[in-house]
This record gives C-alpha cells, sequence and structure tokens, in this order.
C-alpha cells in the first residue's frame, strides 16, 4: 500500500528521473504509516530501482516508477516466499517420511519407486515433462512410511505440492539438476541407510531452495 502511495505521488507530481522525493520524516506523515513500515518499502522500490536513497542527501527518483514492473517483482517475491515456505513444510514431511520409509519400505515399494524415477528420468532424457513420475516417486515414499497420519497430511497439501512445483515461476524443469540426488536416495533406502537417505534428500530440498532463492 505505502508502495503504491508513493507511486501516485510520483505520477500525480510528474516526477521525473533525479527528481527528490519528500524526507522519511515527511512521507511517514504524510502517508501516516511508522518509520519502519516506509522504510520497508523504500528498501523494496530502491531494490526494483525506481528510487534511489542517497544517505544525508534524501530519495530520489532513479527510474520511471512502472507499476506493472513494480507488481510483478512483487507478486515473483511472494511466490518464491510461498514455495520456499512450503519447501520447509515438505523438509518436515517428507524427512521423516524417509526415515521410515527406509526401515518398513516392502520390496513391492521400493520396485515402484524405481519405476518412477526411472520413467522419469526417460522422459527427462527425452525433453518430455517428468514433473509427474517424479511426484509419483516422492509420494510413494510416504506411502512406504506405513504411517496414515502422515499419509493424510500429505493428501491434504498434495494439490497445493503439485500445483507450485510442477512449473514455478512458469519454468519447465527448474528442478531437474536433482536426480543425481533422488538416485542416490533411492540407493540408500534400498540399502536400509537411514542416515545416507536422510542426507540425500535433504540434497534434494537444499538445492531446490537454492534454486528458488536465486530466481
Amino acid at each position: 500500500m505505502i508502495i503504491t502511495e508513493i507511486q501516485q505521488y510520483i505520477e500525480k507530481n510528474q516526477l521525473k528521473k533525479g527528481d527528490r522525493l519528500p524526507s522519511v520524516a515527511q512521507l511517514t506523515k504524510m502517508l501516516n504509516v511508522s518509520r519502519s513500515s516506509l522504510r520497508e518499502a523504500l528498501r523494496f522500490m530502491e531494490a526494483v530501482g525506481t528510487i534511489e536513497v542517497i544517505n544525508g542527501k534524501g530519495i530520489y527518483v532513479k527510474d520511471d516508477c512502472d507499476s506493472l514492473r513494480i507488481e510483478a517483482k512483487i507478486e515473483l517475491e511472494n511466490e518464491k516466499q510461498l514455495l520456499l515456505q512450503i519447501s520447509e513444510v515438505r523438509r518436515a514431511l517428507e524427512g521423516k517420511a524417509v526415515e521410515l520409509a527406509v526401515a518398513r519400505a516392502t520390496k513391492e515399494e521400493i520396485y515402484l519407486m524405481e519405476n518412477h524415477l526411472m520413467e522419469a528420468l526417460r522422459l527427462k532424457d527425452l525433453g518430455l515433462d517428468s514433473s509427474k513420475e517424479d511426484w509419483a516417486f516422492h509420494k510413494t515414499i510416504y506411502q512406504a512410511s506405513h504411517n496414515p497420519v502422515l499419509q493424510s497430511v500429505l493428501e491434504s497439501v498434495s494439490d497445493t505440492f503439485n500445483k507450485l512445483w510442477s512449473k514455478p515461476f512458469g519454468i519447465e524443469k527448474i528442478f531437474e539438476d536433482t536426480y543425481p540426488f533422488h538416485l542416490s536416495l533411492l540407493e540408500a533406502i534400498k540399502q536400509r541407510d537411514a542416515e545416507r537417505a536422510l542426507k540425500e534428500f535433504n540434497k534434494i530440498i537444499d538445492s531446490v531452495e537454492n534454486t528458488i532463492s536465486n530466481i
């Protein structure tokens, strides 16, 4: 809201690049907001490149205040934050599922995991969408935990997981560099090595979070 108010002020007063905005104290009073909220908005606008804050001198218009560009940046930052929050939840839920699956997975379930992963890799190599098979691989890990409560929690968030992870930011094949860790995770489950399995799973999540943060 503060960003919108500042945009409108710039447009109303026809400020151009290099023109000076009111001081922080003046903006705080004009917009009837706290100094901390105003500074947060100014930091965001400076990061986007629409204003420049020069210590001891003031706040200046740096570029045309393109509302669409700012809104797009806000949407991107919101999506990144949501994906990272979901990743935190996934790390906790699936991390526990991995530990349980190592001890409880049947031979049939391990065979199913391998089939889904091999099909995902085949599709990837063909340049096709592998996200459904990838998700089926992870879903089988939940099933192999043999914990109905954990599986129920998964079902309640699966739609959100699928929607956001299949093509985040409109980018296809964004997480394909995690497949080597999928293979080592599967191998650890086969060997009933809980410590290694959790380590490899965390490498998947680390890679995903790093990719998201760098977009």
